[in-house]
């Protein structure tokens, strides 16, 4: 090999691969059966691996991937710094924020642990968990508790994480929606398709700029100055599909003097109306489940996918087609790959 390159592949250790485990799952020290697992040499064997994550999943330590991986990629975790603007949205309250985060990890845990449930079902999923005041704010029947309950959405404007408080509430400005930073959102967390920076010196939508206008209108407006084009053109079409939803989160058909028009188009030109078809647009567009794969591996390694380890992302991302596609296969997957039970050797002819 040339200088600098790297040797071969290293086998992590059985107490390493403990630790990698732990951290990834857990986000915390191995506890006593990890250890005896290193100790007795088996850690490494996949039959090994595979009960351990099984069990790792349904202890409640595994509270930390809800807390720390989806809440870094669903970006749940900021819910707790927005600032809704009380005299546009006077519902918004405390009471309603916690209800909204609570619904996001309870949702997210049974797609973690689910035997039957896909990765799709991230979006698509006709299911829910609201309390009465959550239920209220959505528009659905009173659950009959103040404790979060599983609710059936099938017949109703909601299911999965796109139509979900939390989500709506914080790619949204205090005072209005944000179709810019919705479709923002679902290019580089959904897709991994982040659209470029803008220009230097560009400035965002006027806030007083068309004022008697939706904000369609307002952005539609904004797009017609080519060096914001570049960029809009992305983001605005997927975002547009939730205007449906206010600046926390409540349906609604109108936006100040005309109708919501949730019309959109994903990047690949696939036409669609309204959150729900937007939903079964992106969880059938191949680059969600590889993306997916990309953002979950990314947190269990805890840096950056690097070259050697993208022919692994898109083996795994097959297998997931090829089988039951859930987010626990996912897992499995990524611990017993040759990017987690391994390191990098030494570079080959170069500074040590």
């Amino acid at each position: 090999p040339a200088a600098g390159d790297a040797a071969e592949l290293v086998a992590l250790d059985d107490h390493v691969l403990a630790s990698r485990l732990s951290y990834f799952l857990w986000s915390s020290m191995p506890d006593d059966e990890l250890f005896a697992a290193a100790a007795a040499g088996t850690l490494h064997e996949d039959a090994e691996i595979e009960k351990q994550v099984d069990r790792m999943l349904l202890d409640p330590k595994a509270r930390s991937m809800v807390d720390n991986f989806a809440g870094q990629w669903l970006f749940t975790r900021v819910l707790a710094n927005h600032q809704a603007d009380y005299q546009k949205f006077p519902t918004y309250t405390p009471d309603l924020a916690n209800a909204m985060k609570a619904e996001a990890d309870a949702f997210f845990t049974e797609l973690l642990t689910s035997d039957t449930i896909g990765i799709d079902q991230l979006l698509i999923a006709n299911f829910t968990y609201a309390n009465d005041l959550l239920a209220g704010h959505y528009g659905l029947p009173a659950v009959g508790s103040t404790a979060l309950t599983r609710v059936d959405t099938t017949a109703t404007d909601r299911g999965g994480v796109l139509r979900q408080g939390s989500l709506l509430t914080v790619t949204s400005y205090p005072t209005r929606t944000s179709p810019v930073k919705r479709g923002k959102w679902a290019l580089e967390q959904l897709l991994c398709s982040g659209p470029p920076p803008p220009p230097p010196g560009v400035e965002g939508l006027p806030e007083q700029a068309m004022p008697t206008g939706t904000l369609r209108q307002r952005l539609e407006e904004h797009r017609k100055n080519p060096v914001c084009a570049s960029c809009h053109r992305l983001m605005d079409p997927i975002g547009f599909g939730l205007e449906n939803f206010d600046g926390v989160g409540a349906y609604r058909t109108v936006d100040g003097p005309g109708p919501v028009d949730a019309s959109g188009q994903l990047p690949d030109g696939q036409s669609f109306v309204g959150a729900a078809q937007m939903a079964k647009a992106l969880s059938g567009d191949p680059r969600f489940l590889r993306c997916v794969v990309q953002k979950t591996t990314t947190y269990a390694l805890g840096r950056a996918p690097r070259a050697l380890d993208f022919e692994r992302l898109d083996a795994i991302d097959q297998r997931l087609r090829g089988g039951g596609g859930r987010f626990r296969d996912l897992v499995q997957e990524i611990v017993l790959s040759d990017s987690f039970r391994s390191r990098r050797g030494e570079p080959v002819g170069g500074d040590k």
